[in-house]
């Protein structure tokens, strides 16, 4: 398990800043559902825009 964990943060620490700030909130959002406002648009192309608002606010040390 050990092993797994540095993998996954080995390769979290690959992505960009904004990759990694996007799956920090939804997961957040899979674990605390109802601090979390979600909204998914989809346009006739196909494209989709999912957003995530939370009204939790942040202490200084994980502001980005």
């Amino acid at each position: 398990m050990n092993r797994a964990s540095q993998n996954l943060a080995h390769c979290l620490a690959q992505f960009p800043p904004i990759v990694r700030l996007r799956l920090l909130a939804f997961m957040h959002l899979v674990e605390y559902p109802d601090t979390m406002r979600a909204s998914l648009e989809v346009t006739p192309s196909g494209s989709m825009r999912l957003t995530l608002d939370t009204e939790v606010v942040p202490d200084t040390a994980h502001r980005h």
